[in-house]
């Protein structure tokens, strides 16, 4: 890992990479937010990273589908764990910083892009689709409501797991539960993996979730791996909280009338 230049200009705002020489770690941040931490071989810092490779090779599926890239450390970890991933970014800075200061290996398929225009266009169907596109309530007006439930449907195989990565920003932030409602009522198994406190990560899993054990940490990153393991050991399944129907709408919209949106098999 090489010490990248600090500012990098992208029209979705800039890109701040800080290297710290002492434990050769690099951060991406982007609007204020860190958005990635890997140490010298790529191997991520962050707990939620942790908890997604670990929730994705519980599953016995190979192709992977990523919407939202940042350093790309979690694709990185998933291909050296012989996953077929492919990475959906809006933002083609991203990716360039991904393969060129992260080591997002250059056989992962990159598509600059938005999100749900990928999901619902592509012809692939996957085994696991990760989201990490969401914070707190800046959600895109377009990746919520029918039209983003439909296209996770048909983005995948028939036993295939929706991962819902969430950035909350406070203890009584519901968007996590929201995303969780509204899997649920268009008949998707559900569970949720939060963690104590304020600001923190969330995941929200759709699909064939019933065995999924709490992740381990699978890969200690060679900074840090104390922190990273304790904050895993944090993420604990829990139950949905409830929604009011004002909280509900204003997040999704209905299913429109005779055409229900795809919904996994149990």
């Amino acid at each position: 890992m090489r010490p990248p230049p600090l500012k990098h200009a992208s029209k979705y705002g800039v890109i701040t990479l800080r290297f710290r020489k002492r434990s050769r770690t690099l951060t991406y941040a982007q609007k204020g937010g860190n958005q990635s931490t890997a140490d010298c071989n790529g191997v991520s810092l962050d707990a939620h990273i942790h908890a997604l490779y670990g929730l994705t090779l519980q599953r016995p599926g190979k192709n992977v589908l990523m919407i939202g890239c940042g350093g790309g450390t979690l694709g990185t970890m998933l291909a050296r764990a012989g996953r077929q991933v492919s990475i959906v970014e809006i933002d083609p800075v991203s990716i360039t910083l991904a393969k060129r200061y992260f080591g997002l290996p250059r056989k992962i398929a990159c598509h600059v892009g938005d999100g749900l225009a990928f999901m619902q266009k592509t012809r692939r169907r996957f085994d696991i689709l990760i989201i990490d596109a969401f914070t707190g309530e800046n959600i895109p007006a377009h990746m919520k409501g029918a039209a983003f439930f439909a296209a996770v449907g048909r983005s995948l195989r028939k036993n295939g797991v929706a991962l819902v990565n969430v950035c909350l920003e406070r203890k009584s932030d519901p968007i996590a539960d929201r995303i969780a409602a509204g899997f649920k009522e268009r008949g998707w198994p559900v569970r949720l993996l939060d963690s104590p406190g304020g600001e923190r990560n969330a995941i929200v899993l759709a699909g064939q979730v019933g065995n999924l054990r709490r992740p381990k940490l699978l890969i200690p990153p060679q900074a840090g791996a104390e922190l990273t393991g304790k904050e895993l050991r944090a993420m604990r399944f829990r139950r949905r909280r409830a929604i009011s129907n004002a909280d509900r709408k204003r997040f999704t919209s209905p299913v429109p009338a005779g055409r229900a949106a795809p919904a996994l098999k149990r």
